[in-house]
């Protein structure tokens, strides 16, 4: 008996850790950090990144530049352009790049996740201002 709940546990963490991120939550990630982007929930968006973007980036300089990114207003409209899939060193990571409208301007802002655990982690962004 006690084998068999020792084999259950372990197909059971087994299962989960072979859990997959599916593509089209992208798309639901990426709208959560523009609606807390635009609620200025800045720390909301760092303490749900990624753990490894956590390591490399402190709080205050993530924070700063998510203050620069929405200095040009709040973000009005946003259309995927595209979205790169690959699969680096056994993890996932999913780049999509949006047309983005701010109340002063347009550029195009790249998201980049990860899979981690079955769910897209923030773990870049890079803003490309369009004239």
């Amino acid at each position: 008996m006690f084998r068999m709940i020792i084999i259950s546990m372990l197909l059971v963490f087994m299962v989960a850790c072979a859990r997959q991120a599916p593509p089209e939550d992208v798309d639901k990630a990426s709208a959560l950090f523009f609606q807390r982007l635009n609620d200025a929930e800045y720390d909301t968006i760092y303490n749900d990144a990624s753990t490894q973007f956590k390591k490399n980036q402190p709080r205050e300089a993530v924070v700063e530049s998510l203050k620069e990114l929405i200095a040009k207003g709040r973000v009005q409209d946003y259309k995927r352009i595209n979205t790169v899939y690959k699969d680096q060193d056994k993890e996932r990571i999913a780049t999509p790049v949006y047309s983005t409208m701010f109340e002063q301007s347009k550029a195009e802002l790249a998201l980049t996740f990860i899979d981690e655990g079955g769910e897209w982690k923030l773990i870049a962004f890079a803003l490309k201002p369009r004239p």
